[in-house]
């Protein structure tokens, strides 16, 4: 790997999603460079990773502390959001991360905040939108008889909630703060397969350059439900999604990455729910299918090449997350054999599987060529599932 080609900076490199896109970068033979807090031994042992430094979470310190950080950590090269925080950041202060050295492309503030008004794009797109709005505690309370039910309720960051009633989602209003304001939204049923989602990339002329289309197999129990992160998914091209996430993005105008979350209904109609500003924790699913999303973002940002639009999946990959740090789950359920050692087990088969690059498995952070940081996050994946086992007793 050439050390003198400009690195991607990735952050919270700790986070097990976040060491699979990098990995996926070091595969497409782009040198990674990044922060972790703590710094965590697979950062340090990658054969992938050339510069680290320690940083916090954005969520953790104030803007401008954020910004001294990223000044101070002298980390340089094409810089990938990961997370809304940090691409809601990028776009607040473009102006600064371009004069450290930061090579990016991201949707401008007010392509995020129509992005998330979605029923203003209700006709902009062959997609349908589920409604959605924005509504006090209290006003809810006095007009549960106009509601349709089931809905679902976005109270925090992460947590979905579905209603099957009136009287259950009153019993949650009275045992929360009755000034909150809910963000509320038609729930679409189906099974979780139904859910899909669109990752895509626009250059600066916000022309798409590169797409890919999943379905989702399997996501991350809440304390809310099973509407959590994607544990399992596969690889599936959907052209009626890509293209009506296209037509939705053209519409705002749009530059870099963007994940446009769906789900059909009973009737084949796709309904969006949600457009993320960024790369999807689950890219490493189109990267080991081939959609060469991360080289192409890489191309556009450090060399400023323009590139035609291309669609280039196999549609043949699966991704079951096994590997996994605290910062995510593992999805142990997808054995089906009882008890720890068992799974373990069997976990052990499908390691040593991926070790001799059996094609289109994708089992999380793991990659053979980065064998030490992969074994690092590997035993922390089985510490917790034996640490997690335990409590249950």
């Amino acid at each position: 790997m050439n050390k003198n080609k400009m690195p991607m900076i990735i952050h919270d490199l700790q986070d097990s999603q976040m060491f699979a896109l990098a990995q996926a970068v070091g595969r497409a033979g782009i040198p990674v460079s990044g922060s972790s807090w703590p710094m965590e031994p697979w950062v340090e042992s990658s054969v992938y990773v050339q510069n680290s430094v320690e940083m916090r979470c954005l969520s953790e310190v104030i803007a401008g502390m954020y910004a001294r950080q990223w000044k101070l950590s002298g980390l340089q090269g094409v810089w990938l959001p990961c997370v809304d925080d940090s691409a809601e950041f990028t776009a607040k202060y473009k102006d600064f991360f371009e004069s450290i050295g930061m090579h990016f492309l991201i949707p401008s503030l007010d392509s995020m905040k129509k992005a998330v008004e979605l029923e203003q794009l209700a006709d902009v797109s062959s997609l349908k939108v589920a409604r959605m709005r924005s509504v006090f505690a209290y006003d809810l309370l006095d007009h549960l008889e106009d509601e349709h039910f089931p809905l679902m309720i976005k109270s925090t960051r992460n947590a979905f909630q579905k209603f099957d009633d009136a009287e259950s989602l009153r019993q949650f209003i009275l045992s929360n703060e009755e000034g909150a304001v809910y963000r509320i939204q038609e729930y679409i049923v189906g099974e979780t397969s139904s859910m899909a989602s669109a990752i895509v990339l626009f250059d600066k002329d916000s022309r798409v350059v590169r797409g890919f289309t999943g379905r989702r197999l399997s996501v991350a129990d809440t304390k809310f439900g099973p509407l959590g992160e994607t544990l399992a998914a596969k690889s599936e091209w959907i052209p009626e999604l890509s293209e009506g996430a296209c037509e939705l993005l053209n519409a705002l105008q749009w530059q870099g990455f963007a994940e446009v979350e769906c789900k059909q209904a009973a009737n084949g109609d796709w309904y969006v729910m949600e457009i993320n500003p960024r790369v999807s924790g689950w890219t490493c699913l189109a990267e080991a299918d081939g959609a060469g999303l991360l080289s192409a973002y890489y191309q556009l940002c450090a060399h400023n090449i323009p590139l035609e639009e291309a669609c280039l999946q196999h549609s043949k990959a699966d991704y079951v997350r096994m590997i996994a740090t605290c910062y995510h789950d593992p999805e142990w359920d997808a054995f089906e054999y009882k008890g720890v050692w068992k799974k373990c087990k069997r976990l052990c088969v499908l390691l040593k599987e991926c070790h001799q690059r059996k094609p289109w498995r994708l089992l999380g952070a793991w990659d053979s060529c980065d064998s030490k940081a992969s074994l690092q996050i590997a035993w922390r994946t089985v510490y917790r599932v034996f640490k997690l086992s335990r409590m249950k007793f």
